[in-house]
């Protein structure tokens, strides 16, 4: 998936390393440039730039022909947003050695976050991103990284299709770990597809990887119609409408927020999980935690069914989850929402990961299970 991080332009980095291009002797057997190389490349994956840097350094240290070096080198300037830097790189490895599996895989992923970096046609990525995926699983046709990465990619690009034969060809070959990522990231995907998002905007929030409070409230108007959901309920009830909250943008913080307008259709209806801070502000940019979301559900469903709220409900029981107390804040909530099959916890572990970041798929997936219980609801 598409990944951007901030650190200390490459040119820095290689015009050190190269101070120190001596090269060092393994003090192990297992003290490899391929070993380092591997690493680095993981620590992409997790998210690690700074460990992928080192790792990358010291197979260079180690082996600075090994053509893994500058592979890992063109996607460190990838990440940088530096593509002309990575596309020489990548140049370089394939001149060195036409037959380096990796280097046709970065260089499809080199073309596929330019592309949609900078906002071109697919047209005019998607056919070169997939030329060199294709000469990779020619050249490595039982490598189950190279299917994974392509399925990846096309992921990344809303290309459901494709993406999907490509994993289902990494699960099929049973190599470890990329079958287990394969199914997972299809698993992501299949949730997606079964949200269908009703506007363009949880369209675009399906894949991230976390949702800000601003994306929350924005996915309540848009995508659950939360307000005409609560009119009907006080029409049900010939209930009076709410009164009128006075909207502070500056207080709040959201004076100039691109979601503003959906913020303050949001707040006079005081949903819990999503009223201002202690502080007063609503902090837009914030993420939206899996224990406030099941604040926010559990007091939408408290509020269609007609019954009343009961935080205390649970008070000195158990902990139904090994991962919190049943004195959290969010405790009873969560219980409620789980039972009514809204948000679900580990089954095996039986954790709920309380502080974890809310994702766009999870966000839908829960939008659309509200939207069913709340339409039953009257």
């Amino acid at each position: 998936m598409i990944k951007f991080y901030w650190f200390l332009p490459l040119s820095v980095i290689l015009v050190v390393g190269c101070a120190r291009q001596v090269e060092m002797s393994p003090q192990s057997k297992l003290d490899t440039a391929e070993l380092h190389y591997r690493q680095g490349l993981r620590a992409l994956d997790e998210d690690d730039v700074w460990a992928a840097q080192a790792s990358f350094e010291r197979a260079r240290s180690l082996d600075e022909n090994h053509p893994g070096v500058a592979v890992g080198s063109a996607l460190v300037a990838s990440a940088q947003g530096e593509f002309f830097k990575a596309r020489k790189m990548l140049e370089g490895a394939l001149h060195q050695d036409r037959s380096f599996v990796d280097a046709h895989v970065a260089l499809a992923q080199v073309t596929a976050k330019e592309g949609m970096t900078q906002g071109r046609s697919p047209e005019q990525w998607l056919e070169p991103m997939r030329r060199s995926m294709t000469r990779a699983a020619q050249l490595a046709p039982a490598d189950g990284s190279v299917p994974f990465r392509h399925g990846e990619i096309e992921f990344d690009a809303g290309e459901y299709d494709p993406a999907r034969r490509a994993l289902q060809r990494s699960i099929s070959l049973a190599q470890a770990p990329w079958d287990e990522r394969a199914k997972q990231l299809l698993t992501l995907m299949q949730t997606i597809e079964r949200s269908t998002p009703g506007s363009p905007l949880g369209a675009r929030i399906a894949a991230a990887q976390s949702v800000s409070r601003a994306e929350l409230a924005v996915l309540l108007i848009e995508e659950l119609h939360v307000e005409q959901h609560l009119a009907a309920r006080r029409r049900l009830e010939a209930a009076a409408a709410p009164p009128a909250v006075e909207i502070d943008a500056t207080a709040l913080g959201i004076e100039m927020t691109w979601a503003q307008p959906f913020i303050e259709r949001l707040l006079p209806l005081g949903i819990i999980g999503l009223e201002p801070l202690p502080d007063g502000s609503f902090a837009p940019e914030e993420p939206v935690t899996r224990a406030q979301l099941a604040m926010v559900v559990d007091d939408l469903l408290q509020r269609i069914s007609g019954s009343d709220h009961s935080s205390n409900r649970y008070t000195g029981e158990a902990s139904r989850f090994s991962d919190m107390p049943s004195d959290h804040y969010a405790y009873a909530a969560i219980v409620n929402v789980v039972a009514r099959g809204v948000m679900a916890p580990d089954a095996i572990a039986m954790t709920f990961r309380p502080s974890a970041p809310v994702k766009g798929a999870e966000a839908l997936e829960v939008i659309r299970q509200l939207e069913s219980a709340l339409s039953s609801g009257y």
